[in-house]
């Protein structure tokens, strides 16, 4: 079976490899096109999302990175579905792969294809969850791996890229300012970024697949969407199940976006891109001043006679809520933003409560502290709260990882506050025996106490329950 990768806009080829997004004569999206009819089983008899092989660019047996992506629940959510107003409602349960996110589908492939052309280093641009599973799949197949990140990723999304080794840039506000400098600097590295690496899409498609094989009824597919990379991968799906006879009732595709973040509006049947200058929300992976894939993500929702879908921060609160205490379910914010679409489609009518609707969950909540303050006012604080509660969480989270000193931890924090504000928070956790100092040299470090991290683990727990 051949492949190619084709420009979306002028129709141009080019080879496969290496994986490159964008077409070098009219700057369209690059997509890999298959011979589908040529394709005898588009299964092989592996588990998670490898199962698909068949459907994807060709990668060598003996340099497949996998830690058990895929194959993720479809989860039948009836006390969900019941607080709607009855009908079927499933969760496409990602926060079950290895790093708790669907990212991990893009890293496995894409850290196998650097492995295959002989990589030794990466660099990606990520709001979190990416950069998290590039740089666990990268620290398995042992390249080293650079993060973009813009620069109020939160702190357990940075723990698990230090954990695992990430090297962190900090660069800009937003993604969209990370992937210009990945972009910028990617001279020596292999390029991962899913916006700048078609494999993303051929790993994310995968989610499609795995849902109408469980469930080949489904009316609706509800995407949280931001740059676009993901809304087209459920789509390219979708297309692949219908050209492979896995299914024949394709299901229309809805787009939510934060009302905060809203790139993408619906106008009369058609979907217009538009940029955006400034951003208030939440759920920060879905922040994009001007999606990258947006275009085609406004295709997919034409095409298949879907829509887009605006919601509140505390609608999302709001549902974040409600899904971990109806299916034991917690998300973060963005992916929570599936379940507040359905809610608002439901009460405005937009969607029968016979119709079969699936929403994708994309990440755990575990990996965003921020919930922890929201959820605890009730949703009304925006973006742009830096509360003395979540700084202290996120420097007992940071001083988890390692011991430290004042200024590295300012920097870890992002540099949002000043450096004596930092000074005094660490003063305050002292006085309450969450961490302690001692001196390394003339330098004063702080590192957490037994009753710190008791204090942690509880913060964690009681955010599941809030």
């Amino acid at each position: 079976m051949s492949v190619v990768l084709w420009c979306t806009s002028c129709g141009r080829e080019k080879n496969p490899f290496p994986p490159v997004a964008r077409c070098d004569r009219c700057g369209g999206i690059l997509d890999y096109v298959y011979e589908y009819w040529m394709i005898k089983s588009p299964y092989s008899n592996r588990r998670g999302m490898w199962k698909y092989r068949p459907i994807f660019p060709p990668i060598s047996d003996e340099n497949i990175i996998s830690m058990g992506e895929g194959g993720t629940p479809l989860r039948e959510a009836k006390e969900l579905a019941e607080t709607m107003g009855g009908g079927r409602v499933l969760l496409k349960d990602e926060t079950a792969n290895p790093t708790n996110s669907y990212r991990d589908r893009a890293a496995s492939l894409i850290v196998s294809n650097a492995l295959d052309s002989g990589a030794k280093k990466l660099i990606c641009a990520s709001y979190g969850n990416f950069g998290a599973s590039a740089a666990a799949y990268c620290a398995r197949a042992k390249i080293e791996c650079m993060i973009i990140i813009p620069r109020n990723v939160n702190a357990s999304k940075l723990a698990q890229m230090y954990i695992y080794g990430g090297l962190i840039v900090r660069n800009g506000n937003v993604i969209d300012d990370a992937i210009a400098e990945a972009e910028r600097i990617a001279d020596g590295y292999y390029q991962a970024t899913p916006e700048l690496n078609p494999l993303s899409v051929e790993a994310q498609k995968t989610i499609s697949h795995e849902v109408l094989e469980d469930c080949r009824n489904v009316d609706l597919v509800i995407v949280p969407t931001g740059t676009g990379n993901t809304a087209y991968s459920i789509w390219k799906g979708i297309k692949e199940c219908l050209a492979l006879g896995v299914t024949d009732h394709p299901p229309r595709m809805v787009l939510v976006q934060p009302d905060g973040c809203a790139t993408l509006i619906s106008e009369g049947g058609k979907v217009r891109v538009r940029r955006v200058e400034k951003t208030a929300t939440a759920a920060s992976p879905l922040v994009s001043l001007m999606p990258a894939y947006g275009r085609l993500a406004a295709q997919a929702v034409e095409e298949s006679g879907g829509v887009v879908v605006t919601v509140t921060d505390r609608e999302i609160i709001e549902a974040e809520k409600l899904l971990a205490k109806a299916e034991g379910v917690f998300s973060e914010p963005a992916s929570a933003a599936s379940v507040a679409c359905l809610r608002k489609m439901r009460e405005e009518g937009l969607v029968d409560p016979s119709e079969v609707a699936v929403c994708l969950i994309t990440a755990s909540g575990l990996k965003d502290p921020y919930v922890i303050d929201a959820l605890a006012d009730g949703g009304r604080r925006g973006v742009k709260s830096r509360g003395g509660f979540k700084t202290k969480f996120e420097i007992l989270r940071f001083l988890e990882i390692g011991e430290s000193y004042g200024y590295e931890i300012w920097k870890f924090i992002g540099k949002q506050l000043s450096i004596q504000a930092v000074y005094q928070h660490l003063g305050e956790l002292q006085e309450r025996g969450l961490i302690e100092e001692y001196y390394r040299g003339r330098r004063k470090y702080f590192r957490l106490t037994q009753r710190g991290r008791r204090v942690l683990r509880a913060l964690e727990e009681i955010s599941l329950i809030l």
